[in-house]
């Protein structure tokens, strides 16, 4: 813990040498809508800063402890439009008033894209405000994604997992998606505490499941997609940051629909007498599979209060308090028509979550959070299984008589979770001025507690069928120990302004104690030069870990069931069997946090309403977690019958014979390896003010690499039909993965008539898979029966002693996806009232180009078919 102090003392010396910094200046005035009335708790921040001011009932903001030099000044308050202006401060300022218009389609600017955003969060981020949402009709986080440079446009998909999968072309996506954070209102979400590994979908080890986050009462999301601020951690691969709507606003009641899928929504802002505002919002969400078919389906319901308040004048302490409700549904109905069900599948997920966040003037402006997630979780999965089968439930090893499963019969897993996690951080920041150079700096602790209570899973005692594979038995959740993380970072954002030129050199340092022993340095750098007010090059480099979850940790025993004797009969009393159990605990101490590293670059261009972004990066996700093969083997003591008198129970007993037996399963270990070598570009062309239409391009190459260093299992006799069995070990290929992607975006506005259309142009220029690495086929050691393992050197494994063991594999290549189109568009239509409708239809000029897939023999259509969505919002 050394680096607390560190830090601790770093902090002090900072409030001491910022406060004593004298010359510093106030800049003050008031914020009204365009009819002069003041708004109350409009936001007024100079980006980049902490320093900030909410208005009062007057209107009336001021901002103080201000060092000189240039910034932006930013001032926001829900239902009108933002503004954005380059200030320059030398004295003190007053009545710098600013006039709000009310945010709807009637105004002349209305982005319907992901911004570009020079923001405090990272270095390459996307910023997607309230216009860009509605105009795509979103349900959940998952759909607003598609507005990231590079993303592919399509339909909600509610019926499966979806995680967000930042800069990544290949295999993995798990992995790359488990570092992804995501932080909605300062609450960072968390899937560590995740256990269910049964039912529909299994959500363990991976990130989070973005369907569960309503779209309904969302004011904008951030996307970062480059080096983060060294204030996220548990993080490898990017951030996304949401947050919900505060203030007062009308009745909102919204409804979306798809031909498979419908959503309610109703949200409303209320102005409290005693000062503050009161947020409250639901929905309901459901959605088919298919339109054409109701047997499986997805519910979600989501709720939720928030307070917001200025707690004290004196110091604008203001504060944030909120909870929230949610259920999440995956089921399968029976068909009438059905007769015998295979499998039988459901989870259910109902979450509470108490935050609490705000920032005072202490130290400067210190910000909080404290934030408690907690899950009731229900995985359910029943399949049909061909018997008969010894059945064994036995959770201590030893050798058990048992009977026998009926010819066909049911087995059933249910796995309850109730994961709990509690986040905290606190930081102090300030701004000083040193020799030309302006500080912005920031350093704070967290704290992050993942536990799951559940009574975990437990199985069918009465039809657990032994096998000669690994199997699962019942394990108690609760029993396994907490994983906590501490941290604590130091950032200091410093600032150069020259007459035709602006420098921004940020400086992150962030330590975690992970998994009580691992004391890791993350660094996070960034430069952002802009020159004659047209140029801007970029460069930022940053590291960052991700703990491994509670199942890769904690997997509970494996049990093995080793038959002796098979004594089946059609006369159920003379039917026995004796099976032999072996329990393996796995031990995962060398397990350790994944690494994730990015290096990336970029170049902007501005000028008269032309601007340019151009961004290459490298990222490597290094010592990430994956199931790889592992072999065990055991005594097998042959049993026979002594004695089968008919109607009696058969007497056996053991022999002196003994067989060697083997199994191999699936262990958790750092063995993949990701890199990701891309481009993303990004043009925002000049507005035709004839046509009031805005042209819009983005797009991205990506080139993934996917390494799995752990060793593959394969047996002898599988290969070669070999009599004496045993098992060779070999290396496994390497893929490359390349994806090109664009999307030209025309925005047809009339501002007169409030309307907005947007044609969408997509070109899938490039998917291509290709084997980097082909591996040989000759194995690089073996394991004989007797679990020993033997190496074979590099200049022997062509040996006619190891012809047994020639594993030939075929990598067969997809044919390289042709370049193919696709054409969308959406429309949204206000009213005078302030109600609205919306409409998207995706490939709505119905184009479905084929192309033979060499691989699969079989011809694929590269677009999906017409897919169509409407929605109404109401206000009231």
């Amino acid at each position: 813990m050394k680096s607390y102090k560190y830090l601790l003392l770093l902090f002090l010396a900072i409030i001491i040498f910022g406060n004593s910094y004298a010359q510093k200046y106030k800049y003050s005035g008031k914020i009204f809508d365009s009819n002069k009335n003041p708004l109350y708790y409009a936001a007024v921040n100079l980006k980049g800063t902490a320093i900030y001011d909410l208005t009062d009932e007057d209107g009336q903001y001021t901002l103080k402890d201000i060092v000189p030099g240039k910034y932006t000044l930013y001032v926001t308050i829900l239902g009108y439009q933002n503004i954005e202006k380059e200030i320059e401060i030398t004295k003190d300022y007053v009545e710098q008033n600013f006039y709000l218009q009310e945010s709807t389609l009637a105004l002349d600017e209305v982005v319907v894209t992901a911004k570009v955003s020079q923001s405090k969060e990272g270095s390459t981020t996307y910023k997607i405000g309230t216009d860009a949402i509605q105009q795509i009709q979103p349900i959940s986080v998952s759909d607003i994604l598609q507005l990231v440079p590079g993303n592919q446009v399509s339909s909600s998909n509610l019926n499966g997992m979806a995680q967000a999968d930042l800069r990544n072309a290949g295999d993995y996506t798990d992995i790359n998606s488990f570092g992804t954070a995501v932080i909605v209102d300062g609450n960072q979400l968390s899937n560590d505490g995740n256990m269910q590994t049964e039912g529909f979908v299994e959500t363990a080890n991976k990130g989070i499941d973005l369907r569960e986050i309503s779209a309904a009462n969302i004011e904008s999301v951030e996307v970062v997609s480059g080096v983060p601020s060294a204030k996220y951690g548990n993080i490898t691969s990017g951030a996304i940051i949401i947050k919900r709507k505060a203030g007062y606003t009308p009745y909102h009641f919204s409804f979306n629909s798809t031909p498979n899928s419908y959503q309610l929504g109703v949200n409303k802002g209320f102005k409290l007498k005693n000062g503050g505002f009161l947020n409250a919002d639901g929905d309901y969400t459901y959605s088919n599979s298919q339109a054409t078919s109701r047997k499986r389906y997805y519910q979600r319901i989501n709720a939720g209060l928030r307070w917001t308040k200025e707690l004290s004048e004196d110091l604008e302490w203001n504060n944030n308090v909120y909870v929230r409700y949610g259920l999440s549904f995956d089921g399968q109905r029976k068909d009438p028509d059905e007769i015998v069900v295979n499998t039988e599948m459901e989870n259910e997920s109902h979450n509470f979550t108490f935050s609490t966040n705000g920032s005072l003037n202490l130290f400067g402006t210190t910000s909080y959070s404290v934030n408690a997630n907690y899950s009731n979780q229900y995985s359910y999965r029943m399949s049909t299984e061909a018997g008969p089968i010894p059945i064994i439930e036995s959770l201590e090893e030893g050798t058990y008589v048992t009977n026998f499963s009926p010819i066909t019969f049911q087995q059933r897993t249910e796995t309850y979770g109730e994961p709990v996690n509690i986040n905290g951080n606190i930081d102090a920041n300030q701004t000083f001025k040193t020799y030309g150079f302006r500080h912005n700096t920031s350093i704070g602790l967290s704290y992050t507690y993942n536990k799951n209570f559940g009574k975990g899973r437990v199985m069918d005692d009465e039809n657990n069928a032994a096998t000669a594979m690994a199997g699962a038995r019942d394990m108690n959740f609760y029993n396994v120990p907490a994983s906590v993380v501490y941290s604590a970072y130091f950032q200091d954002d410093i600032c150069l302004d020259k007459e035709n030129s602006n420098h921004l050199i940020k400086v992150g340092l962030r330590y975690d104690n992970m998994l009580e022993k691992y004391n890791l340095l993350s660094p996070r750098l960034s430069f952002s030069g802009r020159y004659f007010e047209k140029y801007r090059v970029r460069l930022a480099y940053g590291i960052s870990y991700r703990t491994p979850s509670m199942l890769q940790l904690y997997p509970g025993p494996k049990y093995f069931d080793v038959i002796n004797l098979n004594h089946y009969s059609e006369e159920d009393i003379r039917s026995l069997a004796v099976v032999t159990t072996y329990i393996y605990q796995p031990t995962y101490e060398n397990l350790k946090p994944s690494k994730g590293t990015t290096l990336e670059g970029g170049f902007d261009f501005e000028n008269n309403g032309l601007s340019v972004r151009l961004t290459g990066f490298y990222k490597e996700i290094k010592d990430g977690i994956a199931t790889n093969d592992q072999l065990l083997t055991f005594d097998k003591v042959v049993w026979e019958a002594v004695d089968e008198t008919p109607g009696t129970v058969p007497v056996v007993q053991p022999t002196d014979s003994i067989v060697r037996v083997s199994s191999n399963f699936n262990t958790f270990a750092n063995t993949i390896t990701t890199r990701t070598r891309g481009l993303e570009l990004s043009a925002n062309f000049p507005k035709i003010k004839a046509t009031n239409t805005t042209i819009n391009f983005s797009g991205s190459y990506l080139k993934t690499t996917s390494e799995n260093d752990d060793l593959k299992l394969r047996s002898s006799a599988s290969l070669t039909g070999a009599s004496e069995n045993r098992y060779g070990v070999y290396e496994q290929a390497a893929y490359t993965t390349y994806t090109c992607r664009s999307n030209l975006t025309i925005a047809q506005h009339i501002p007169q008539i409030k309307l907005m259309i947007t044609l969408i142009t997509e070109v899938n220029w490039l998917y291509k898979r290709e084997v980097e690495d082909y591996p040989s086929p000759y194995p690089v050691g073996y394991y004989s029966i007797d679990g020993s393992y033997n190496d074979i050197p590099e200049s022997e494994r062509t040996n006619e002693a190891y012809a047994d063991l020639y594993y030939s594999r075929e990598f067969l290549e997809r044919t390289p996806t042709p370049t193919y189109f696709n054409f969308h568009i959406q429309v949204r239509k206000e009213t005078k009232q302030g109600h609205s409708f919306s409409f998207y239809a995706n490939n709505f000029l119905w184009y479905n180009p084929t192309y033979e897939d060499d691989l699969n023999n079989s011809i694929v259509e590269l677009n999906s078919r017409v897919t169509f969505g409407i929605g109404f919002n109401f206000k009231i």
